[in-house]
């Protein structure tokens, strides 16, 4: 099914191509992207204790609670996080 007024999308990022005259389904829109790929971010990783906040690249766009793939730009290391409010990533496992 497809949204019957305007103000159900508005504000929102399209994740796929819209055409003239065709619904827009659920799937096809989404929340605002905080994180575009190839961004440098802030990383934040807390466990036991520890707290390391580094840079990173995201590799892939991301809204608000999103999980995505960051690589630590100091290690390479490839590692998940969720994109935080600020744009920041929490660095989960």
């Amino acid at each position: 099914p497809g949204f019957p007024r305007s103000a159900e999308v508005t504000g929102l990022d399209t994740r796929a191509v819209l055409y003239p005259g065709r619904p827009i389904r659920a799937g096809d829109i989404g929340p605002p992207a905080l994180v575009t790929r190839n961004q440098v971010v802030r990383l934040h990783f807390s466990g036991n204790g520890l707290q390391i906040i580094t840079e990173g690249r995201a590799l892939e766009r991301g809204a608000l609670g999103d999980r995505v793939r960051i690589m630590n730009l100091t290690s390479r290391t490839t590692l998940f996080g969720q994109v935080m409010a600020d744009g920041s990533i929490r660095v989960t496992r």
